[in-house]
């Protein structure tokens, strides 16, 4: 309760009164899955699962001149299996280092069947002129041009499997960037981490990040390096058009603490176009995850690099090498559906998913979505074995959800 009163205390001092007025995100969803039999799921006792959920999103920003503040609360409550489940799982293995240098949210309660969560996902100040840009405090950055697959943003990326993408968490950071006449830019991020809850801030947590853009003629240029969990990378990017299309490749160089130097590779490609009345827009992508490991090597044999990356939500697949075809078809200007398919190109296993988005009026959206994992035991994406001659795998199950979303 201690904490409760803290984050609506912040909340309240962080909006002065020339905030603009609050506006609210209200999403309204629920979500049925079903688990094979031989499942880590199925042995949790959660093969089946049915899910309510409900988020709220309050919304401040304001400001005078060159000075701007943003706050973000958000409330969540979920009741059903997903609670107990996530429960579960989570104390099968070991705590992930805390995402954030402060724990600015709270539990209001939980027990196996509903809980309800509070917490500040913003609360930054900023400082804007025309060349300059210094933001300090809870907020999100976004880098890199992969689709689905996104090695080069390294700080709290969404999984290529990530249905609502509207907001990134919140990460308390330090960001400048410099916007030069030419167009070219750069950015430099400091995001200070604690290696346990309550401990102190420990720099092989943390990141220190520069990033450059460069416009090259009809090109556009990245660079990036940095120092992340104790490890370095470098990522060079490029990009430009072919006809009415687009393209994008991005290397990315680890050089690990351990001495190895895992390489990232991605490329892209799309375009849109017409269907009869219809617009699309299409693409295709390829990764290479350097950190990868075949299909025969179980969960708990993963390389110490890999099974890091994981836990820090850098990651999200074990594989080597996938590719990923998308599009979207406006069947209307209110009604656009969205398939998807992210196939191993290792053992040939998939993931496919489509989703359904009607735009009722300017503030209420509705969305339903379907995925399942195809591929046998073993395999990336029908399931990776959760230790030797276990039997028991790891692998998404079918899932069909609905989310409605009303502006206020």
């Amino acid at each position: 309760m201690e904490r409760l009163s803290a984050i609506l205390a912040a909340s309240l001092l962080a909006t002065p009164a020339f905030a603009d007025p609050v506006s609210v995100r209200l999403d309204l969803g629920g979500s049925f899955e079903q688990a094979a039999a031989d499942s880590i799921d199925a042995l949790l006792g959660y093969d089946t699962r049915q899910t309510l959920d409900a988020k709220a999103r309050l919304m401040w920003q304001g400001g005078t001149g060159a000075l701007r503040f943003e706050t973000q609360v958000l409330l969540g409550y979920q009741s059903g299996d997903n609670v107990g489940y996530g429960a579960a799982l989570a104390g099968m293995t070991p705590p992930a280092p805390p995402p954030s240098l402060f724990d600015l949210s709270t539990v209001v309660f939980s027990d196996t069947q509903q809980s309800m969560t509070l917490g500040l996902d913003r609360l930054s100040v900023s400082y804007a002129s025309q060349n300059i840009v210094l933001k300090l405090g809870r907020q999100a950055v976004t880098w890199g041009s992969g689709m689905v697959f996104r090695p080069s943003d390294i700080i709290a990326p969404f999984a290529p499997n990530a249905i609502d993408t509207a907001y990134k968490p919140g990460v308390d950071m330090a960001y400048a960037q410099v916007l030069f006449d030419n167009g070219n830019d750069m950015e430099v991020v400091f995001v200070p981490r604690r290696a346990v809850a309550g401990g102190p801030m420990v720099w092989d947590q943390s990141t220190l990040a520069l990033r450059s853009t460069l416009l090259l003629g009809d090109f556009d240029g990245t660079v990036l390096m940095a120092q992340d969990h104790g490890d370095t990378l470098l990522t060079l990017g490029l990009g430009g058009p072919i006809g009415n299309a687009a393209w994008n490749v991005e290397l990315g160089q680890w050089f690990l603490a351990d001495g190895s130097a895992p390489l990232n590779i991605l490329a892209n490609f799309s375009n849109s176009g017409t269907i009869g009345e219809m617009n699309i827009t299409y693409f295709a992508e390829y990764f290479h995850n350097g950190f990868g490991v075949d299909t025969a090597t179980p969960l708990d044999a993963l390389p110490t690099a890999l099974a890091r990356r994981l836990a820090t939500g850098q990651l999200f697949n074990t594989g080597r090498d996938f590719l990923a075809l998308g599009a979207q078809l406006g069947v209307s200007a209110a009604i656009a559906i969205s398939p998807s398919m992210i196939t191993s190109l290792n053992d040939g296993s998939v993931f496919v998913a489509v989703q359904a988005g009607v735009s009722l009026s300017d503030n209420l959206d509705i969305s339903l979505n379907a995925s399942k994992g195809l591929g046998p035991s073993g395999t990336e994406f029908g399931g990776r074995e959760t230790s030797a001659g276990s039997g028991v795998y790891l692998r998404a199950p079918t899932s069909v959800s609905l989310n409605i979303t009303r502006y206020f």
